[in-house]
């Protein structure tokens, strides 16, 4: 007697494949850069056909969207959480510089292997320019209550992956770095009151 169909299984082993491509293509990402992340490769390091690729991810964009996807999940991107129990605008520059600093490093790695390809592969620009859309609302929320154009763009400035990695290669650890910023900036927000 012939084995009766599942559905529900095929689509639980469609759904482990997907995420065995996903996976693969997330390690090749890593180690060799999104050119290197081809859809041959990924097949091969994922153990399943090149057809197999291609019936889950249409093309390399889509592939690399769901890529994006999974490291966005994994990544821990900060969100309003950040404040919670914060109600000055000091605490909430800490709270903020803390945060994004702690993202900053935890993410060094993708920004270092990506590099240039961030802004040339039309993918990762638009992941990027989404990022920066999404933690907008952070910085606004951690200023709330002052409205000094010069603190708002000092805190981007100074709160920023550039000033990080300057402060970290001049030998700061990430609290000094924290510290540094945070201070300087209620420094500022301090005067701006007055």
């Amino acid at each position: 007697m012939p084995r009766a169909y599942s559905m529900q299984e095929r689509a639980k082993l469609a759904a482990q494949t997907r995420e065995r491509v996903v996976d693969a293509a997330v390690e090749l990402l890593a180690e060799r850069g999104v050119q290197a992340t081809t859809m041959t490769a990924v097949a091969r390091a994922a153990d399943v056909s090149p057809a197999t690729v291609t019936n889950h991810f249409a093309t390399p964009d889509v592939l690399l969207q769901a890529v994006v996807a999974r490291l966005t999940a994994e990544i821990r991107v900060p969100d309003p959480g950040i404040f919670a129990g914060t109600r000055s605008v000091a605490g909430r520059i800490r709270a903020l510089a803390t945060a994004m600093f702690a993202f900053y490093e935890r993410t060094a790695q993708w920004f270092d292997l990506l590099g240039a390809e961030l802004t040339e592969n039309p993918v990762l620009a638009k992941a990027e320019a989404d990022f920066w859309r999404s933690i907008q609302p952070l910085y606004a929320e951690a200023l709330a209550g002052t409205d000094s154009a010069v603190l708002a763009k000092t805190t981007s400035g100074l709160i920023h992956p550039a000033t990080f990695r300057a402060l970290r290669a001049a030998g700061l650890s990430i609290d000094d770095a924290t510290t540094v910023v945070a201070d300087s900036l209620n420094q500022l927000a301090r005067k701006t009151r007055q």
